[in-house]
């Protein structure tokens, strides 16, 4: 459940390019801490570019 967020940035090999690192917790193979990252880093993008994806709403009248 939830609002709807943003994806989280992706990566893929190499594990530098161009100057920028992958983040170790994607290349560690632990699948729930690499999740937890996905969901922690698609909050950050979400807050950052569409804040009113996670704003409370007001409950809608149906009739």
């Amino acid at each position: 459940g939830g609002p709807p967020l943003l994806e989280a940035p992706h990566y893929t090999r190499p594990a530098e390019f161009e100057g920028m690192a992958v983040p170790e917790v994607l290349l560690s193979g632990h699948h729930a801490r690499i999740e937890a990252w996905r969901r922690e880093k698609a909050l950050e993008r979400t807050r950052a570019i569409r804040p009113d994806l996670l704003a409370e709403k007001p409950p809608t009248r149906q009739g």
